[in-house]
């Protein structure tokens, strides 16, 4: 989709754009961004201000211009006071890659396993971070093979073996357990608890199958 690879048949489209088209890379870029899995390969310059400077420049935008979206982005993010890119954790420093992408103002970002290096805080905030750009009117394509993190998705994906393999609603994933298990996925924490308790007799509709959600609905019937 980001134009890094083509597909080995057919055509790709992106925002209307046939991502084998080299002559619309440009137009490409600043339609679609990606994250990588590690933050370190997508970290170039030692200043955070550097970093982002150098992709915003590619788009042709003037200082001034860069200038301005550097300061609004690291504020949204949290980086203001992030200097040295070498020296922050890999939380920090995912952060630091999310942030030069959400500078350029792309329509859509793909997010690779963007959790997956990082500490159980750290997998936190960078998620949370994601689920808030996503409600501000960011597309999202999230690749993970942390289950629990697709119940923030609208619409999952399942792949396997190169192919799409399911394809659900979030609302009806919880009935295709069944096709998780068969694909040796594990079964999302909060699917778990709610079977737990409907054997013990609570029975609980969840609406968003978030943590916060259970918690509601469980202290709605303990009421």
């Amino acid at each position: 989709m980001a134009g890094i690879d083509f597909p080995s048949a057919g055509q790709v489209l992106a925002g209307g754009i046939n991502t084998r088209d080299k002559k619309l890379a440009l137009d490409l870029r600043k339609t679609i961004g990606i994250v990588f899995q590690n933050p370190e390969n997508q970290i170039v310059f030692e200043k955070v201000a550097d970093d982002m400077a150098f992709a915003l420049g590619n788009l042709g935008l003037d200082k001034d211009e860069i200038a301005v979206r550097i300061r609004e982005t690291a504020a949204m993010m949290g980086i203001e006071n992030f200097t040295d890119g070498f020296e922050l954790s890999m939380g920090q420093k995912q952060r630091v890659a999310i942030a030069g992408v959400l500078a350029m103002r792309p329509e859509c970002i793909i997010f690779d396993e963007p959790t997956a290096m990082l500490d159980p805080r750290g997998k936190k905030d960078i998620h949370s971070i994601i689920v808030d750009q996503h409600k501000r009117g960011l597309t999202v394509v999230y690749v993970t093979n942390v289950i629990d993190e697709v119940l923030s998705a609208d619409r999952i994906i399942i792949l396997s073996g190169g192919s799409v393999k399911y394809e659900f609603e979030k609302k009806d994933l919880f009935r295709n357990i069944d096709k998780l298990k068969e694909l040796g996925l594990e079964t999302p924490f909060i699917f778990e608890s709610v079977d737990k308790l409907k054997s013990r007799g609570i029975d609980i509709e969840l609406e968003d199958y978030t943590l916060d959600d259970l918690t509601e609905k469980i202290a709605e019937k303990v009421k």
